[in-house]
This record gives structure tokens, sequence and C-alpha cells, in this order.
């Protein structure tokens, strides 16, 4: 247990309390029990001491306290069925397997020669160094460890992708440090930062330690257009993130210790324990007698009395003056649902997500509710998407179609890297009423079928139009009148 060093102040009443003592045994009772109270809110985050120094905001993240977050987290999202939950909802909301990427030249022919090939070598087939994921399942693994650990690497490298978790970025230690000793920039974290300029201008992988850094002999340096560097800084001046869960992970902690002391509560009660007490004051009954002794029922406690296993309609018998007594553990009130609701929606807020998700219960949800709930999700995922995933993916898309062109499948133009991103939407709350309002939109031009198609996570040119051209045209050879409505027009003709 954390203890706390005893001011001068302290020590001076804990001698005060001892001379009221010896005068008054009741009064320094009451003195300690005020101050055993005020211990008790005397450890909360708002009477703690606190450093007011006007420092970086790295000094407080540094390559240990960042090491210590990841950890953590880490044994949260592993252990507390809680946390794995948020992290998997966040990551399946915010980016899901829908992301799309259009080619944006204006060779309409070699924006479809772009996108089958990008298809053909990112999508339907793996295309990390590793073999295992391909461009959605490097997107959503990526964006899972950036949200539990603070951020993610991608290293782009000559054989694929590859994800780097960001313990594996760091500063190197022993004696390659001492030799580096750069002139014109900063390592930080793992991270070069030039001193003239004050931009990132590379990064250090390699293998890490316990401490938060790197083993001297196994780093490698890589330039910042290597390197996609996966997080949302919380301050203009970090140079790493931190776990997203981390303002959440002491509220964490009360409601698992909570909902342990409720259950420890109920199985002791189910036991139903009980005590034999006695009033002679020159003996005490131990706890149905003394359990040294205890094997079985003809066995006998210090007392030279039998002990028997309690069953349902045992007699006890008891000396003149000994009473049994039921030993129950208090429960907590009504209150105990109503504050884990409270605090898994405390803990969801963290990541802006909505109590129904966090809990996973949708029974007092109603409609207005969850509507203005998803709709605060959707702006946050949103935000998620532009500042966190837009890099990643039109990173791995830049760096596809230059590799296209290096070997001759595509040819170099000057707008080659031009390109449009569509980012999972979400489907209609409702689907009635949000449609009108599409329709609506359309007829006044405030939107497109790109859009709307995109919050299915569907391409429309793709997955509709081109689909519908060809169905249409079966429909016209087969010579099938699928509605009343059309067999009248052609009738009319």
């Amino acid at each position: 247990m954390y203890r706390r060093r005893k001011t001068f102040w302290r020590k001076a009443g804990d001698r005060l309390d001892g001379l009221v003592a010896a005068i008054s045994p009741k009064m320094a009772y009451n003195r300690q029990k005020y101050r055993y109270a005020y211990d008790v809110l005397d450890g909360g985050r708002l009477r703690k001491k606190r450093s007011l120094r006007r420092q970086g905001g790295d000094q407080d993240l540094t390559e240990r306290n960042l090491d210590r977050l990841r950890e953590i987290a880490r044994d949260l999202s592993t252990n507390n069925p809680l946390v794995k939950g948020i992290f998997r909802k966040l990551t399946t909301n915010i980016v899901g397997t829908q992301t799309r990427i259009q080619a944006r030249t204006s060779d309409e022919g070699w924006n479809n020669a772009a996108e089958a090939a990008f298809k053909e070598e990112m999508i339907d087939k793996s295309c990390d160094v590793t073999g295992r994921f391909n461009f959605h399942g490097l997107l959503n693994k990526s964006y899972y460890r950036y949200a539990q650990d603070g951020d993610c690497f991608i290293i782009l490298t000559d054989n694929g992708p590859q994800a780097v978790q960001g313990e594996f970025c760091g500063t190197p230690y022993g004696k390659t440090s001492a030799v580096l000793q750069p002139k014109n920039f900063e390592i930080t974290n793992g991270v070069a930062i030039s001193k003239a300029t004050g931009r990132i201008i590379g990064y250090y992988i390699g293998k890490p330690n316990k401490w938060g850094y790197i083993k001297p002999e196994s780093y490698k340096k890589y330039s910042v257009e290597n390197i996609i560097h996966i997080v949302n800084y919380e301050r203009f001046d970090h140079s790493r993130g931190e776990p997203m869960l981390t303002s959440a992970v002491p509220y964490i902690d009360y409601l698992m210790g909570y909902w342990e002391a409720e259950l420890v509560a109920a199985k002791v009660n189910a036991c139903f324990p009980m005590t034999s007490l006695t009033y002679d004051s020159k003996s005490m009954a131990g706890p149905l007698g003394s359990i040294k002794t205890f094997g079985g029922t003809d066995k006998k406690d210090d007392y030279d009395r039998p002990l028997a296993r309690m069953e349902p309609g045992q007699i006890w018998e008891g000396e003149p003056g000994e009473k049994l007594e039921a030993l129950g553990s208090a429960r907590p009130s009504q209150a105990f649902d109503p504050f884990v609701m409270r605090t898994e929606a405390l803990i969801g807020s963290s990541v802006c997500l909505p109590l129904m998700l966090v809990s996973g219960d949708f029974s007092h949800a109603t409609f207005m509710n969850s509507r203005f709930a998803y709709g605060e999700f959707r702006s946050f995922a949103i935000d998620e998407q532009e500042f966190v995933l837009r890099r990643p993916a039109s990173g791995m898309w830049l760096w596809k179609m230059k590799d296209l062109i290096d070997r001759k499948e595509l040819t170099k133009r000057e707008d080659w890297n031009a390109h449009q991103i569509y980012f999972k939407r979400w489907p209609y709350v409702d689907p009635s009423r949000e449609r009108l309002a599409d329709k609506i939109a359309l007829e006044s031009a405030d939107t497109n079928h790109t859009i709307i198609a995109a919050r299915e996570g569907i391409d429309w040119k793709e997955d509709i139009w081109d689909q519908r051209v060809k169905e249409e045209e079966m429909i016209k050879k087969s010579g099938i009148v699928l509605s009343p409505k059309q067999a009248a027009g052609t009738n009319a003709k």
C-alpha cells in the first residue's frame, strides 16, 4: 500500500495526540478518528500536491512514463472485458473494412487501372511484410494499437508495409547514445526533431528493452518519407501520443473494485457464516471454536468442545451465556446499478463512446437519446478518421502508386498522386426519415450518391452504378417486365 511521507506538522500532531491520550483517551480517539477521515480526503486527486512547473509536454511523457502507460493499457485490454470491448468497438466503428480510395487524375482510364492494381495487390491478398494482413487489416490493427498504446508506426519497405508497435520506436541508450551526439537535431522518445526548424526529420526503430528505450546494437534510422506515424497529439509539444484511456484508468479500477466487493459480499452472505459469542470475561469462544484441529465431526476445539460441520437443521449445544450470531457482509444499496452505469458513462466519455456501446445494454435506450448519442460519437469518429486514419491510408496509396509507376505498371503523370479517400460511415438510425432526408439533399444538390453510398461502406460507382448497368442490360435482353409501371411505359410507346 502507498504511504505518504509524514510532514513536520503531521508528526507534531501525532505527538500531541499522545499527550491528549494520557489525559483523555476519549478525546484522543475522536482526534484520531477525524484525522483518518481527513486522510481519506487528502489522498484525493484534488487535494494532493501538484507540480506547477512550466515545461514542455515531453517532460511529463518521457520514455519510461510512456512505457509504463502502455503496460497498464495492455494489461487492462488483456484482462478487463470492459476495456477490451471499448478498443474493439472503437476500431470496428471507426475503421472497419470499408475504407475506399479512388484515383482522381484527369484520365479516367488511368484511374481505373490504378484502382484495379491497388485492389489486386493491396486488398485481394496480403500486402504487409509478414504476409498476414491486407490493406484493411493493416489499417484496422494499426488503429487498435494506436488506441491502446498511444501511437503506432508503419514502415514502407521494398517488401511491403511493416506495422511496428510503439515500444519499438525509442531513444538508443548506452555507448551508442554517447557516440551519436547529434548537432542539428534532438532525439526525444525515439523521434528526431530538427533544432533549426522544429520539424520531425526521422525515427529510431529497434528492439525495445524494459525501460522504454531501445537497444543500441539493434536500431535503424528511418527518414520521415519511409515512416507513417499513426498518432493524435494531445499537445503541440508532444513527440508521441499517450494511450487513449489514460485518464479513465483510475475509474476503471474503482469500478472493478466495486464489482469485486459486491461479489465477495454476495459469496459471504451465501455461505451464511456464524460465530459463537460468550459472556465469560475470562475466556472467549472462537468462531464455533478454534479451527486449529478442525478436520471432521469427531474433532474438538481448544475448549474441549466437539466441532461439527454446519448443515441445514443442525443443532448447536452452547454453554450458559453463549449464543450464535450470523455474520453478514453489507451489500451495496439500490444506488449500485446507477453508480455502475454512471461510472461506465464516465469511462466511455474519455473516448466519446456512448453508454449504450460501452455497456452493451440497449434496454433503456430511446430513439431520441440513441440518435443524440450516436451523433456525438459520429463527430468524434469523423475527427479520428481525418486526424489519424487519413495519413496512413493516403501514405499507403501513394507508396503503391509510386511502386506501380517504377515497375512500369502505370505511366507517370503530373497528377499521379491525386486521389480521394472515403472512410467508413454508419447505418441509419431511422431509415425512413433519413432516406427521405437524403432524397431532399440530392434534389437540392447538397450531397451526392458517392457520399451517401460511403455511409454504408460501399463504392457508388463500382458497387452500385456499374452493377446496376449490368443488371439493366440483362433485364432488357431477357424481355422480363419487373413492374407494372415499366409495362405501362412499354405499351405507351
